[in-house]
């Protein structure tokens, strides 16, 4: 395969008025056969021969180089981290990737990892896992929270993750064998991150929202599914609800996207069918028998919520005729109007300062369903998958605490076991 040739295209032309043509220079370079045959690249239109040789040997760089414009070895980690961010992270959005974890890496990486990393080589940070460390010792000297820390270092793992496998920029991800060791626990956060509410406070929680509130159906699936809260006002009481094999889908989350609502795949991809008690299969009957109620009373001024193609949410009214699927969401307005997670956020303001009880969050539900089946007996495999979780290790660690009942229990089973 030769090299870059350039040459003149219009030398020795003269335009209808006996003019020399101007300059028209091309480069040219033979590339792999296809079939047999061979292959050129051209390009023409420089004006320069300098121009074309210089534009000529850059291409013909780049074909060699696989067409990657770069050399990994001469990356700069700021530039590598943007690449991943918009490469692997943003073109995966809703196939791997949520909208909300892109934003987060982009803030961590414009915030935390560039001005700490951004001016190394790529290929000179693999060998560096003193230099991170040292970076994470720094945060934690800084006042920082353990799982901001965390986070982070989460973060910077998976990019380098990435530029080791698929792509082989890198042979190391320095990451692991970075450690953040101990941290000072704060009571408080720690306190209403593992909130588990008492079956007598979600009693007084459901007499402030009863059935027929805007929050009394979000509130009574959180409890009695585990669901997260994108994925509890991403149901659909049309196509996810079965009420004769007593089941409900979990098959999208309802999830911000630059101020648009998209139904996109639950996090990690984690779609599941679940089975449903008698209480919470009365409670969505009876809505869905409101919901046509309500139908019927507003007549063409009902607003009703479709699918577009591109998975976001379209409301209109109810006598405009679109060609995408009509869904009805979990949760919505008398009139139909669409309720979301942000909306929730009122119902916990009320919890927190009219009833008193500042630890209550939209996930402490799922914290509570998942902790009453541990301590039931209930297989850690079965509440894994009912919770959706990526792995094992996440049930036990994060949800299953070592409660009051499960220390009375083991008790018990322990004085039983020495009276035979």
């Amino acid at each position: 395969m030769g090299k870059v040739t350039i040459r003149n295209r219009n030398a020795g032309k003269f335009d209808k008025n006996g003019k020399r043509k101007a300059p028209n220079w091309e480069y040219r370079f033979e590339t792999a056969p296809v079939d047999g045959k061979r292959r050129q690249k051209t390009k023409s239109g420089f004006r320069t021969q300098k121009e074309a040789y210089d534009a000529g040997n850059a291409a013909y760089a780049q074909y060699n180089a696989s067409g990657r414009i770069f050399e990994p070895k001469d990356m700069s980690v700021a530039d590598y981290l943007d690449y991943w961010l918009e490469h692997a992270v943003k073109a995966n959005l809703g196939q791997g990737y949520a909208y909300n974890t892109w934003l987060d890496y982009e803030r961590k990486i414009r915030i935390y990892l560039k001005p700490a990393f951004g001016q190394y080589r790529l290929s000179a940070l693999q060998n560096a896992p003193d230099v991170i460390q040292h970076w994470i010792d720094q945060m934690k000297m800084s006042g920082l929270s353990k799982n901001m820390v965390s986070n982070s270092l989460s973060c910077l793992s998976a990019a380098l993750g990435y530029a080791v496998i698929p792509l082989q920029y890198i042979s190391v991800n320095p990451c692991l064998l970075v450690k953040i060791g101990r941290m000072p626990v704060n009571q408080k956060n720690q306190a209403h991150k593992e909130y588990i509410c008492p079956p007598e406070e979600f009693t007084r929680i459901l007499q402030r929202f009863p059935q027929g509130s805007s929050f009394y159906l979000p509130l009574m699936a959180g409890y009695h599914l585990g669901t997260r809260i994108g994925e509890t006002y991403g149901i659909d009481l049309l196509s996810d609800l079965d009420l004769n094999r007593d089941e409900l889908r979990i098959s999208h989350q309802l999830a911000k996207e630059n101020g648009t609502w998209f139904y996109r795949m639950p996090k990690y991809d984690s779609c599941r069918t679940l089975k449903i008690g008698p209480t919470l299969k009365k409670a969505l009957k009876e809505e869905r028998l409101t919901r046509k109620k309500y139908m019927m009373e507003y007549g063409p001024y009902y607003t009703k919520t479709c699918l577009l193609p591109d998975h976001s949410i379209l409301q209109c009214r109810a006598d405009v005729t679109v060609p995408h699927q009509e869904i009805w969401p979990l949760s919505v307005k008398e009139n139909g109007d669409l309720l979301t997670p942000d909306t929730f956020k009122y119902c916990a303001r009320v919890i927190h300062h009219e009833l008193g009880n500042p630890l209550f969050h939209s996930h402490c539900l799922r914290h509570t369903h998942g902790t009453m089946l541990a301590e039931q007996g209930v297989n850690p495999k079965t509440i894994m998958e009912r919770l959706g979780h990526k792995d094992i290790k996440t049930t036990l660690q994060v949800y299953t605490f070592n409660t009051e009942v499960m220390q009375q229990a083991a008790v018990d089973a322990f004085e039983s076991a020495i009276s035979r």
